[in-house]
């Protein structure tokens, strides 16, 4: 008892040592990356969707990179080796491929090509497959024909909608840092370390980031390069908690059973995010890869609030959405808590597709009203729809009203 106190005790202070080291590595060389970015001119240009008006360095995810590789090797004793070099590969395919987009954009399949490449040296390692779901939804047992291609669809969508929701100052971060904290204490209670020194570490990256993202006068983004390289950790996680063994985990106070709802409602936001995004896109007969601004980051933006502001109210619903469904869990059952969390996601639907529809009828009657003062002040007769798309096309140039 006594033993197992001592060990208790040094693996907190491993996880507190870990935690300063590798912010203090990020709040060093995030500036540093930030300054050779600027030299070398490699910036982000804003376009039509952008939600910035200046360039702005990227390349935030090589800072990400070192500090997770020395996360990997400091936490190795706590796992098997082979789980630490297959993390270590996986995820610098991931950063190259996050890098050479950021450098010169890839086409979606050749994006896609390699992170079904990373995603597979990941799934060598039985530690996170999915063989069973032990009676939710009715599943028990998985064949490996089922599991496997399972296991890349929910890497492959959480590395995209992690990516996705990367699109305003803190918002990426923000639930990055939520959903590592929650896999946190999960991990912590099952004494699965090297898991929690992983989800320490990426909230430590992103409470450094976060001091550049926000800041007006040395900002940087993270970019493909950290959002993929995050958006795999992530995901990665969620498989080890999905793949866990079969009995009840008492030390986290719900069910086997119970783990992949509470999993999903952990992730809600960028789940939610990618789905409600790829539904517009098939309804408007646009392809799945479409670039546009009907993420909740540019409805919450257009709505007349800023990006921090933004950030936070997306963090408070997903904190809110985790909180009230690990206590329905726990009191009622998967059952109840199943059609709780269908609730809560149709009442994300309805306020921002409302949201979204009101926006978008007001910005049009906006412009329209601008057009018919623009002919009427220029004396110009003709109001054809071509004249209307010119217009349209002028308010994009400066940025006014687009959507």
């Amino acid at each position: 008892m006594v033993f197992y106190s001592i060990m208790l005790s040094t693996e907190k202070i491993f996880l507190i040592t870990l935690s300063v080291l590798v912010f203090t590595i990020s709040i060093f060389l995030l500036p540093l990356v930030r300054k050779i970015v600027l030299n070398l001119k490699l910036i982000d240009e804003p376009n039509e969707r952008s939600s910035h008006s200046s360039v702005v360095p990227a390349f935030g995810g090589v800072a990400f990179y070192v500090a997770l590789m020395l996360t990997f090797f400091l936490s190795s004793d706590y796992v098997e080796k082979n789980v630490t070099l297959i993390f270590i590969t996986s995820s610098t395919i991931i950063f190259l491929i996050g890098l050479r987009d950021d450098l010169k954009n890839l086409s979606p399949l050749k994006k896609s090509i390699g992170q079904i490449v990373a995603i597979s040296l990941l799934l060598l390692h039985s530690d996170f497959v999915i063989h069973s779901f032990h009676g939710f939804l009715g599943i028990q047992e998985l064949s490996i024909f089922i599991s496997f291609p399972l296991c890349i669809f929910l890497l492959l969508a959480t590395i995209n909608a992690y990516n996705l929701i990367d699109g305003i100052d803190g918002m990426a971060s923000i639930i990055g840092i939520i959903i590592a904290s929650t896999f946190g204490l999960l991990f912590f209670n099952l004494e699965l370390y090297y898991f929690v020194a992983i989800c320490i570490s990426i909230i430590s990256i992103l409470g450094a980031f976060l001091r550049f993202n926000f800041s007006s006068n040395k900002k940087m983004f993270m970019g493909d390069t950290g959002s993929l390289l995050i958006g795999l950790i992530l995901g990665v996680l969620s498989l080890k908690l999905l793949s866990l063994g079969q009995e009840t985990h008492t030390s986290i106070g719900i069910s086997r059973k119970e783990i992949p709802l509470f999993v999903l409602s952990t992730i809600i936001i960028p789940a939610f995010d990618v789905v409600r995004v790829i539904f517009i896109r098939l309804k408007n007969k646009k392809p799945f890869f479409y670039p546009d601004r009907n993420h909740i980051h540019h409805i919450l933006i257009d709505a007349g609030l800023s990006h921090k502001k933004s950030s936070f109210i997306a963090g408070l619903i997903n904190i809110f959405i985790i909180g009230i469904m690990y206590f329905s869990l726990r009191n009622y059952g998967s059952t109840f808590s199943i059609y709780l969390l269908l609730f809560l996601i149709l009442c994300m639907v309805y306020v921002f597709f409302v949201l979204d529809k009101k926006q978008k009828r007001a910005k049009v009657k906006v412009r329209n009203l601008l057009f018919l003062s623009y002919h009427f002040f220029t004396f110009k007769k003709k109001k054809s729809n071509h004249h209307k798309l010119i217009f349209k096309q002028k308010l994009k140039t400066i940025r006014f009203l687009f959507f």
